[in-house]
């Protein structure tokens, strides 16, 4: 009887058991579980960005300008939030040149050129032709170009304060592998007086108050430089607008002869150029720029500023979503991992107690 009994016992558990397995979903190979509070990236790039977002493949997109304000201008997105929003003044690019000393006349004239170029950007008087250059280099309509430049901030340096707080920020979302001390630095303050290398740019101001004609000792024209930039990208503008008002060959660089201009798709993609000696200097953004200079150790320093913010959280014009908490679940596409773009949309989940997650 007591078998009997236990048998009984048995099979009834059994019986429970499979009924619950059979309820229960089954996890599939490759299936993506999801986490609690997850916004969901994919990496694309930025012409893509436009394209799914308008058939609702994304929900949203961060890209840099003027890809946010096309979206606005044509009818396909609206702002939910631009990047200045997320980190007030947050540097967004600058101008960097391979090696961590030395080529003190090449970065002079790289500086005064970048300079001379913001400057131009910044005077009032400039604007129509500032204009017809941003609408020539982005490849985009006036109404784009004049809305972008709304968020974009061009400066001669960036902020120190403001690359300390965004290194702090690295450290949290653990993107930033290894510490300023693994490259020999004896902490942040050491690694950035090294990284931000201000020396050209207070020189070139300087001698710009004394006399607004003074112009640096040209690079000799033996000297081969390859220049990077940022496919459409109008946080770098400067460079354009260097190589169209003269400024790179009025100190000896001359487009097409010593100095070739080499356009990326991201700023990723430019700090593996110099991984492999491929650049001498580039236009690019901080976080690849600061990431891979302590992570994988690429020789760069910045020796002149290009913008602040100038990126933005863009979603379908008709979308539901009005707030990042709105984000969660939703799929968001970002030029790459380590971008300024990844920096701002991860900074943004992180304050509203979300976290990214691949898709």
């Amino acid at each position: 009887m007591k078998i009997k009994k236990l048998w009984q016992v048995t099979l009834t558990l059994v019986l429970i058991i499979l009924v619950i397995g059979g309820c229960m979903p089954q996890k599939q190979a490759g299936q993506i579980q999801p986490q609690q509070g997850s916004i969901y990236y994919v990496q694309m790039n930025t012409a893509n960005m436009l394209k799914q977002l308008k058939t609702g493949e994304i929900d949203a997109f961060v890209a840099w300008e003027p890809f946010n304000a096309q979206a606005i201008t044509e009818g396909t997105g609206r702002y939910l939030m631009q990047s200045g929003e997320v980190a007030s003044e947050h540097p967004c690019c600058i101008l960097a040149l391979a090696g961590t000393e030395g080529d003190d006349n090449l970065a002079l004239a790289l500086a005064w050129a970048d300079v001379k170029a913001i400057n131009f950007i910044n005077n009032k008087d400039n604007q129509e032709k500032m204009i017809k250059y941003a609408m020539d280099y982005t490849g985009r309509d006036k109404k784009s170009v004049v809305e972008a430049l709304n968020y974009t901030k061009y400066v001669g340096f960036p902020d120190l304060k403001r690359f300390e707080a965004f290194l702090g920020d690295m450290r949290q979302n653990g993107t930033l592998v290894k510490e300023p001390k693994t490259l020999g630095y004896q902490d942040d303050q050491a690694f950035f007086q090294n990284f931000l290398d201000s020396k050209y740019v207070v020189r070139v101001n300087t001698e710009l108050k004394k006399d607004p004609s003074w112009v640096p000792p040209a690079v000799t024209s033996s000297r081969q430089v390859n220049l990077g930039y940022i496919n459409q990208d109008l946080h770098h503008l400067p460079m354009y607008i260097a190589v169209q008002e003269g400024y790179f060959s009025k100190v000896g660089l001359v487009s097409g002869r010593n100095l070739q201009l080499k356009g990326y798709a991201n700023g990723v993609a430019v700090m593996e150029a110099f991984k492999v000696k491929e650049l001498t200097a580039s236009y690019l953004g901080v976080a690849p720029a600061v990431l891979k200079r302590l992570n994988d150790g690429i020789a760069i320093r910045a020796i002149a500023g290009s913008n602040d913010e100038g990126s933005a959280i863009v979603v379908g014009k008709n979308s539901s979503i009005h707030s990042i908490n709105d984000l969660k679940g939703k799929t968001v596409a970002i030029p790459g991992m380590g971008t300024v773009q990844s920096y701002i949309l991860d900074l943004a989940a992180r304050n509203n107690n979300l976290h990214l997650q691949a898709k």
